[in-house]
C-alpha cells in the first residue's frame, strides 16, 4: 500500500500540470466560443436590422403604390361624376330650349320667322330650292345633291352645341 501513495505523490505534479493545461485549454476554448457566439449574435442582429429595414422600405413602397392607385381611382371617379353632372346639365338645357322653341310655332310672330328661314334656305341653296315645312316649326330646303335643315329643333340643337363649350367653364 505504500507504493500507491508514492506513485500518487510522484504523479501529482504531472496530474496537476495536465489538469492545469486542461483547465487552461477549456478556459481558452470557452473564451473563443463566447467570442464566436458574440460575433454570431452581432451578425444576426445586423442581418435582422437589414431585413427589418428592407421590409419597412418594401412596405412603404407598397403603401405608396397602393395610395397612388387609390388616388388615381378617386380622381377618375371624381372626373366621371363631373362629366355626368355636366352631361345632365347639358341635356336639361337642350330639353328646356327645345320645349321653349316648340311653342314658337303657335306664336303670332311665327309666320314672319318662317319666311326669314325660307329666305335663308334660298340664299344658301338658290331660288329654285324646294322648301317644306317641318313638324314642330321651321323649314327644310333641298336642291339636287344638297339639303339644308332649318327646323327649329335643329337650330336649337346647334345653338346648344355651340354653347356647350361655355358649359365646360367653371
Amino acid at each position: 500500500m505504500s507504493a500507491t501513495p508514492d506513485l500518487d505523490a510522484a504523479l501529482a505534479p504531472v496530474r496537476d500540470a495536465l489538469l492545469g493545461a486542461a483547465r487552461s485549454d477549456a478556459a481558452e476554448r470557452l473564451g473563443k466560443a463566447r467570442q464566436a457566439a458574440a460575433h454570431e449574435r452581432c451578425a444576426a442582429d445586423e442581418e435582422a436590422a437589414r431585413i427589418r429595414s428592407g421590409a419597412r422600405e418594401a412596405g412603404a413602397a407598397d403603401a405608396a403604390a397602393a395610395l397612388a392607385a387609390d388616388l388615381a381611382a378617386a380622381r377618375q371617379q371624381a372626373r366621371a361624376v363631373i362629366l355626368a353632372a355636366r352631361r345632365e346639365a347639358y341635356e336639361q338645357l337642350r330639353a328646356a330650349a327645345r320645349a321653349a322653341v316648340s311653342r314658337l310655332a303657335a306664336e303670332p310672330e311665327y309666320p314672319a320667322l318662317r319666311a326669314r328661314l325660307a329666305d335663308a334656305v334660298r340664299q344658301v341653296l338658290g331660288a329654285g330650292a324646294d322648301i317644306t315645312d317641318v313638324p314642330g316649326g321651321g323649314v327644310r330646303g333641298a336642291v339636287p345633291g344638297r339639303r339644308l335643315d332649318l327646323s327649329l329643333t335643329v337650330l336649337v340643337d346647334r345653338a346648344v352645341d355651340e354653347c356647350g363649350g361655355e358649359l365646360e367653364r367653371p
